[in-house]
């Protein structure tokens, strides 16, 4: 039994690591919905989308991890210099989440542009910046969310890398319309994790709804009524923000979400039919 259990560990010890599969188990834990989506792509877009995921959970996650706002930004730094690396075709050194990034990017699969942006959204996290205007909301999900689906439309062959506007355009707003629709689902855990953080007023919330839905109805316009897995990855915006915008108070609440069947029922019957 021991020679058997020694020939197993030497199995597991000799199974080459896997960078892309340590991205996916991260965004499983911490973003699941976009980790169900991912699910639904090929093989190739799930190579190019977990590491993007990834990197937002890092990068999302810095500022909260320290009372310091310098700890923060160093995080944050590092990412910026990977990018930056990556631009001049330098790979960053072995990690599971920067190493298929910067191959991200010195592939030219996804532009470094919208990456850059979702850091510096972030290290206005860090230094404290208050978002409590409808029009400030919409900018931050525009710079994290809308940039990230930006550079996930790259990733999946949506948009080429030369860009085009109005592509570009219709992904970034329904990347903000997704954002708005999270945002409002976080905001019982930012209300507890302090910072100054201000809960929206029902108005507010009314007008954030409306203005994500709009997106919503665009990007069905402009793209490709064919899904795949980026475009997915939007597809609990609409319930979210039609009962925000009706039912203001279920924010507050946490009572946003829909029930585990209903969320997953609706991503497999998109998938199924090849829509979004």
């Amino acid at each position: 039994m021991e020679a058997l259990a020694r020939r197993g560990q030497a199995r597991m010890t000799d199974t080459p690591h896997d960078p892309i599969a340590a991205c996916a188990e991260m965004v499983q834990k911490g973003d699941p919905d976009r980790f169900l989506a991912t699910m639904t792509g090929d093989v190739e877009e799930r190579k190019r989308l977990f590491p993007l995921y990834a990197f937002n959970l890092e990068i999302a996650r810095a500022p909260y991890m320290s009372q310091e706002p310098m700890v923060a930004m160093i995080r944050l730094q590092f990412w910026r210099d990977l990018i930056d690396a990556a631009v001049d075709g330098r790979e960053a050194p072995k990690h599971d989440v920067a190493t298929p990034l910067s191959q991200l990017v010195i592939w030219g699969d996804v532009r470094a542009a919208p990456l850059v942006r979702m850091i510096a959204a972030r290290e206005d996290d860090a230094q404290g910046a208050l978002r409590e205007t409808v029009d400030q909301i919409q900018s931050y999900a525009r710079e994290t969310s809308g940039a990230l689906m930006l550079a996930a439309g790259q990733a999946s062959g949506i948009a080429d890398f030369s860009g085009d506007h109005d592509v570009d355009q219709a992904l970034e707003g329904l990347g903000e319309a997704v954002g708005i629709a999270n945002w409002l689902m976080a905001q019982p855990a930012l209300l507890a994790a302090g910072r100054g953080h201000i809960a929206p007023s029902p108005d507010t919330i009314r007008t954030l709804c409306e203005g994500g839905l709009e997106a919503l109805a665009h990007a069905r316009g402009a793209l490709d009524r064919r899904g795949n897995a980026a475009l997915r990855s939007a597809w609990r915006a609409a319930p979210v923000l039609r009962h925000a915008r009706n039912t203001p108070e279920a924010v507050a609440a946490g009572a946003l979400g829909q029930s585990e069947f209903s969320r997953r029922g609706a991503l497999l019957w998109k998938s199924v039919l090849g829509g979004w």
